[in-house]
């Protein structure tokens, strides 16, 4: 088995919506409970079933959390804004050069 490069940064918190991939298909739902201090979750499926799955499954997937924000914002928080200063600076440059 290949080790993955992408780290789980994930923690999940009662009241994220999340989804879950079954060999049928996705399916979506609701952190109700956060068991041994969140190594597992209870989730609320839309059905209405629940189940416990552990956190670090590869299947289960953070969609949005309970204060709105989405996995993919919560990933780019730690961008600082010199990555977006240098990409201005090498335009500029690039358009200095006439490119």
């Amino acid at each position: 088995m290949v080790a993955s490069n992408r780290s789980r940064v994930a923690t999940f918190g009662v009241g994220d919506e999340v989804s879950y991939t079954f060999g049928s298909g996705i399916v979506y739902g609701e952190i109700v409970r956060l068991l041994e201090g969140g190594a597992a979750v209870e989730i609320k499926f839309e059905d209405g079933r629940k189940e416990i799955k552990k956190s670090r499954d590869g299947a289960l997937h953070l969609v949005r959390r309970a204060s709105g924000r989405s996995e993919a914002e919560e990933l780019q928080q730690d961008r600082s804004r010199l990555r977006d200063l240098t990409i201005s600076e090498v335009i500029r440059s690039e358009k200095r050069r006439g490119r």
